[in-house]
């Protein structure tokens, strides 16, 4: 640590730099000085650690050298160096916030002792202060991973609120470019230690290094979403090439296997969710492209651009049949949808592949893709990635999608989900209760075995808002029944109802109901 020796006596001063350099080698002498003014320049220039100052001084004390120091924010700790018959002095100097003494002559232990004392306090100080920051920094992050969660999760229609959610984030509106990956790790995140996981992170953050902002956070199960925000257009291709190398380098360095689908860059924040959701699509394709690889949506496009889609009627009575889990009429289902594909004569093998990928994704996404992971047959089959490009001729393609068929039968009879069940009122009672909660999206397809993006859609298509619109107006009205029935603090309902920033609260609820808070509890009739 730095110390600084103030005295307007050159002995003293020589020997205290002598028994500080023979007798505590955990300091060093940062510069002295031989009366007040002098010494308070010398600090403000060196910043030490430590002082050590004589009282009685010309042109400035040591008291008036430290009122000096302390109005101009130093937060060095003082060692006063005084006489038996400074009381007076060592007073004052208490009410200055000085709270170590050395008597004059200075003994080698003596000294020794009151500077451990003192560096022991800094230590102590300093642990207290990284602690808060550490504090500061993992609520910063987890405002920062839920806005985007929200975003994400939330539709491309709201981009008011999309803005709303990057300013609770901390993340500066002034960026203009977007765009999405969203990675999926062959093993299972959960069973790195955490050190792996910041390993993790601390290579997608290099790759992201040259855009302003680049956010990555554990989305589902071995899932990891990336969010780019920059102030400048996205060379979409360097930005693909850069993903790739980041790939490339979690195998080589952690041996960590990976899949990345990648959105398209869009130019305004609401323009995330339609990012992420390509992203999301690309991914899918992995039963195609196969494991270890890079999606980019323009890919998947040229790929589908010109096959012609199963048709609709179709697909309705197989998901009657899975919805039903009627595993008869499900086979009759793909029986009559393959009988379609077989008169599609011109069809490459990738075309029918692509078309068993859809059938596929159709049957399973009302199923999180955490539920699914946790099945064993659906593990071996449906998401190991060389199953369907194995199979080049139709007959075999049709075999292996009974069985999928069927396996998600098994396994949603395994869960015990009901036949037809009104998912979106079992999901709109359990927010009625569970409001306060962090129940993104993402956390509600696990516990209502629903794939996130399918739940996204059946809810804005059964109720006509999207579920953070939901959400919030829940959040709002139970606000609205605290303000009205209890004498609570609006930051106390703030937390209550589940938001952590009080501001945010205040700006959504006039937003919804077209006041303040405090206007509204002193009328809440008149609004």
């Amino acid at each position: 640590m730095k110390v600084v020796v103030v005295d307007d006596e050159k002995g003293i001063v020589e020997g205290l730099q002598k028994m500080i350099g023979r007798y505590i080698p955990e300091c060093e002498i940062a510069g002295v000085a031989y009366n007040g003014l002098e010494g308070a320049k010398l600090i403000q220039e060196r910043q030490p650690d430590i002082v050590i100052t004589d009282i009685r001084m010309p042109q400035a004390d040591g008291l008036d050298m430290i009122q000096i120091l302390k109005e101009k924010g130093c937060q060095a700790k003082f060692i006063l160096l005084s006489g038996y018959a400074d009381f007076e002095y060592a007073r004052r100097g208490m009410q200055l916030g000085v709270k170590f003494y050395l008597n004059k002559p200075v003994e080698e232990e003596e000294l020794r002792e009151c500077v451990c004392k003192v560096m022991d306090v800094i230590r102590e100080e300093r642990a207290k202060l990284q602690e808060v920051d550490e504090l500061k920094q993992e609520v910063n992050i987890r405002m920062m991973e839920s806005a985007l969660r929200d975003i994400i999760e939330g539709g491309s229609e709201h981009t008011v609120h999309a803005e709303e959610l990057l300013q609770t984030a901390h993340i500066p509106l002034d960026r203009t470019h977007f765009v999405c990956a969203l990675l999926e790790f062959e093993s299972s995140l959960g069973s790195l230690a955490e050190s792996g996981l910041d390993s993790v992170f601390n290579h997608i953050d290099r790759t992201l290094g040259p855009y302003r902002g680049g956010f990555r956070f554990r989305y589902l199960g071995a899932q990891v979403a990336v969010v780019v925000a920059h102030d400048h257009a996205i060379d979409y291709g360097e930005f693909v090439r850069a993903i790739q190398r980041l790939k490339d380098t979690l195998f080589r360095e952690l041996k960590l296997s990976v899949t990345v689908g990648i959105g398209t860059v869009k130019e305004k924040v609401a323009g995330i969710n339609m990012s992420f959701e390509e992203a999301r699509h690309s991914l899918s394709y992995k039963l195609i492209k196969g494991a270890g690889v890079v999606i980019s949506y323009p890919d998947i496009m040229t790929l589908s651009g010109k096959r012609q889609a199963v048709p609709e009627d179709m697909i309705n009575k197989l998901e009657a049949g899975l919805d039903n889990m009627d595993e008869e009429a499900c086979v009759g289902a793909i029986r009559v949808i393959f009988h379609w594909l077989e008169e599609e004569r011109e069809m490459s093998p990738v075309d029918l592949q692509l078309q068993c990928l859809s059938i596929l994704l159709s049957s399973a996404r009302k199923l999180s893709m955490e539920q699914l992971q946790q099945n064993d047959f659906l593990g071996r089959h449906l998401l190991i990635l060389d199953g369907l490009s194995r199979y080049r001729t139709l007959d075999r393609m049709e075999t292996w999608m009974l069985q999928m068929i069927k396996g998600i039968i098994a396994f949603k009879l395994e869960h015990n989900m009901t036949k037809k069940k009104d998912v979106i009122a079992e999901i709109k009672d359990y927010v009625s209760i569970h409001y306060a909660d962090a129940i993104s999206l993402a956390e509600l397809s696990a516990r209502f075995y629903i794939n996130p993006y399918y739940l996204s859609q059946l809810f804005k298509q059964k109720t006509g808002d999207t579920y953070l619109t939901f959400l919030a107006q829940t959040r709002i009205n139970k606000s609205k029944e605290l303000l009205e029935k209890t004498d609570l603090k609006v930051y106390e309902i703030c937390q209550m109802v589940g938001y952590s920033d009080t501001q945010y609260f205040a700006k959504l609820f006039e937003k919804l109901t077209g006041c303040k808070p405090s206007e509204y509890r002193r009328n809440p009739s008149g609004v």
